[in-house]
């Protein structure tokens, strides 16, 4: 849940993480959401009345969750298929296309020597290249000490051969990137095709759900930038600078847009204005609710939203145009829980007193409404009163917040010194959430563990990415190093696991060729046959493509 100065809301999910709150904003380097001046007099202040009823407040009639191809099985499909929903395969072919593009169009460089040591990728390598990205750390897997190095990774591809990736590894043609200067210039023509792709495919595979949050959000980048933001009270304080649009109940990201710089021309309501404007078009007259924080926060947003079918709910600074003055710092309330509403054509404007004054305004949720808030002061739990649009803000603000959570918890891609590759493995590691957000609400598989966490997930996406590729020649011993990566776990959608049922069964390898009995409770599900752990899940599929 995003926070800010006024606030001490207690938050069940994710609350060891420090979100992106609306006092964090810095204004030295972003845009205000609109004019703000102490001494303008309040526009419309005698419209406003304590006269409160409920706000008009149309149902909305959408099924949010995932939209799923028709042909897509849900009771058999693995991490590795949902991801492909959101980060199609065509993708990762022009990753390897442009790679492959760029190491030649580097070499024939004037004063480069030829690369002998490079040859071209394919795609089953880019593949097992992102997924040792996706890896939690890298740094050492290919040390010789027994408890530092990775046996696995070590015998997908070489240490040189990783370098050597990452070297020419490209997502844009150079060819057509147009220099400084060009009319068409482009600053993130490097990452564009990607930011396109997965655009389409974020909004296209989810439906957003009733309540929706907007927020910023930052990568971490410290090298030279034109559009790098310095925000010093921001947990990431320099950076790239997304604004985001995620479902407020699941944290997914519907939709994006990178802040490169003010504009010269200043946009007549203000930046938060705008992009609040921008990432919500899609939307108009569906009747969703919007969250935001007091940057986007105005008189103005809040009516073109209305007018655009759409009803939101947002912290206000007390010195934007039009704010009633009455409840910018009213002497009589003193007590934690105590608050006072006004009305304006369906605007609610309230103040509530936590440990400090809390100004909201929203288009949704009946002020006449008191619900009640828990704060906890030591080991005593204590109630007090709250208007229903505080506490609809305080349910719903958290969406870009918890979504990146979730991404910085297991980050993706390594350091360096190009801006594009810092967005590159930030769409990628947000694609990973989106899949993980799309598979807990509509895959049915069953699996042996009894829950499947997200780093499950991405343990066995990884594991799918790279679905036996080795790039290094294998000793005979080597192929015992990674059975449970290749032979069990990696051929295609058949996977072996705990079979349904306490009881076990005789092993179909050893009953159909080797004439042996062996009972196992472990099999594949899509072939519904039982196969033991021994090497003889992938023999026994090999036998059966041959055949």
């Amino acid at each position: 849940m995003s926070s800010m100065a006024d606030f001490n809301f207690d938050s069940d999910d994710d609350s060891d993480f420090s979100g992106f709150g609306p006092s964090d904003i810095d204004l030295s380097s972003s845009d205000s959401s609109s004019d703000d001046d102490d001494n303008v007099a309040d526009a419309g202040a005698s419209t406003w009345t304590n006269r409160l009823l409920p706000p008009r407040v149309e149902d909305f009639a959408g099924e949010p969750g995932p939209n799923l191809p028709d042909d897509f099985d849900v009771s058999t499909a693995s991490p590795l298929d949902f991801f492909k929903l959101v980060f199609p395969v065509s993708l990762i072919t022009y990753l390897v296309d442009m790679t492959n593009l760029y190491a030649n169009w580097r070499q024939a460089q004037p004063g480069v020597d030829l690369d002998d040591r490079w040859e071209e990728t394919t795609e089953a390598e880019m593949r097992a290249f992102l997924a040792i990205n996706i890896l939690p750390t890298l740094e050492m897997y290919w040390s010789k000490k027994m408890l530092i190095g990775n046996v696995g990774v070590q015998q997908i591809m070489t240490c040189n051969r990783f370098q050597k990736l990452s070297k020419y590894f490209h997502a844009s043609d150079r060819t057509d990137d147009r220099p400084r200067g060009h009319p068409d210039y482009d600053r993130l023509y490097k990452v564009r095709h990607v930011m396109r792709t997965l655009s389409t495919t974020f909004r296209e595979m989810w439906t957003l759900s009733r309540e929706a949050t907007v927020d910023e959000a930052m990568i971490a980048f410290t090298g030279r930038l034109s559009y790098k933001q310095y925000m010093p009270a921001k947990p990431i304080k320099r950076g790239i600078k997304l604004w985001m649009l995620c479902d407020a109940r699941t944290a997914y990201v519907h939709r994006f847009e990178v802040y490169l710089v003010r504009q010269e021309n200043r946009p007549e309501h203000g930046l938060g204005f705008n992009v609040v404007t921008t990432l919500t078009d899609h939307l108009q007259h569906t009747h969703r609710w919007i969250f935001f924080d007091n940057f986007f926060t105005s008189i103005e947003l809040m009516k073109r939203l209305l007018e655009d079918g759409l009803y939101a709910c947002g912290t206000v600074r007390v010195n934007r145009k039009g704010f009633p003055s009455e409840l910018k710092k009213p002497r009589d309330m003193r007590d934690r829980g105590s608050y006072k509403s006004l009305q304006c054509q369906g605007l609610t404007a309230t103040v509530w007193k936590d440990k400090r004054l809390v100004h909201h305004l929203s288009t949704v949720g009946d002020p006449t409404t008191v619900v009640m808030a828990t704060r906890h002061a030591g080991p005593r739990a204590e109630q007090y009163t709250q208007p229903e649009p505080t506490s609809l803000y305080n349910k719903f603000m958290g969406g870009v917040d918890r979504h990146d959570a979730r991404r910085a918890k297991y980050g993706v891609g390594r350091p360096g010194k190009k801006a594009w590759r810092y967005l590159f493995w930030f769409l990628l590691n947000s694609a990973i959430v989106n899949a993980y957000v799309i598979y807990k609400k509509a895959s049915t598989r069953s699996h042996s563990k009894k829950r499947f966490e997200h780093l499950d997930f991405r343990i066995e996406l990884i594991e799918e990415l790279i679905a036996g590729f080795a790039k290094r020649k294998r000793g005979p011993g080597d192929r015992a190093a990674l059975v449970g990566l290749v032979d069990q776990e990696n051929q295609h959608l058949h996977r072996n696991e705990r079979m349904p049922g306490d009881k076990g069964a005789r092993c179909r390898y050893h009953r159909a060729y080797l004439n042996k009995r062996k009972e196992t409770v472990y099999g594949c599900r899509i072939c519904n046959v039982h196969l033991c752990k021994d090497g003889c899940h992938a023999r026994y599929h090999e036998l059966s493509q041959d055949q």
